[in-house]
């Protein structure tokens, strides 16, 4: 079937054509608004044993804890299972159009170019469609945070009183309405229509063959009806 074909089907059946299109611009108007996405952030803080939150000058204590709460990230069963996280990624989720998933890191000080590691932290992200799932990720992940720190120490015999203890019980969650991509909108919207113009088009030669095949089958039994009728008044 040539295009020119397919043209003359839909100026045949232009009512299926309506229908198609009318159909196709009600779902690009639902899908215009597009899915909000939500972030939760917190950050852990690592703790030496029998005080506060140490200096960032104390050479000691920050290359201890940093080394530390690199242990504890690996050790979290999140991680460890195998599942995605953005241990090497340094920017939002949001902003890399993740709509669901998490990032667990180690904040790197240096920038782009170079590493350093300075801040006994573990910075969380969790993204997800609503903000309590959003907060529920990032909660179980801290859970397994806290979980994991009292685990390597009770491995290693530690005394109670000179284990390293962490802020994931107290830490404050920053929940951000992260709002919709405007490309990811876009493509969603241009991509429905493509898809309904292809099947109005589909639909329309498909339903012009339907109701030719239909006509051409029943005028001529309509015909021999009318026949016969014609002859039994005789």
């Amino acid at each position: 079937m040539s295009a020119a074909d397919v043209l003359f089907c839909m100026a045949r059946r232009w009512y299926f054509v309506l229908v198609g299109i009318l159909l196709t611009w009600v779902g690009c108007v639902a899908a215009a608004p597009g899915q909000h996405v939500y972030s939760a952030r917190a950050s852990v803080v690592f703790l030496w044993p029998g005080s506060g939150p140490v200096s960032p000058t104390d050479d000691t204590a920050v290359p201890a804890l940093v080394n530390f709460a690199a242990m504890v990230r690996l050790a979290v069963p999140a991680i460890s299972s195998g599942s995605t996280d953005g241990g090497a990624f340094g920017g939002s989720l949001v902003g890399a159009e993740v709509r669901q998933g998490y990032t667990l890191i180690l904040p790197n000080s240096g920038g782009q170019w170079s590493q350093s590691y300075n801040q006994p932290m573990l910075a969380i992200e969790a993204v997800d469609l609503t903000p309590e799932a959003a907060e529920r990720q990032l909660t179980s992940i801290m859970r397994q945070i806290d979980h994991a720190t009292s685990e390597l120490q009770a491995r290693l015999n530690i005394p109670m009183p000179e284990r390293v203890t962490t802020t994931a019980g107290s830490a404050n969650i920053d929940l951000v309405d992260g709002g919709v991509n405007a490309g990811t909108r876009l493509r969603g919207v241009a991509a429905l229509a493509g898809l309904g113009s292809f099947l109005t088009i589909v639909a329309t030669v498909v339903g012009d063959h339907a109701l030719t095949r239909f006509r051409r089958a029943y005028i001529p039994v309509r015909a021999a009806v009318a026949h016969d009728v014609a002859g039994n008044m005789r």
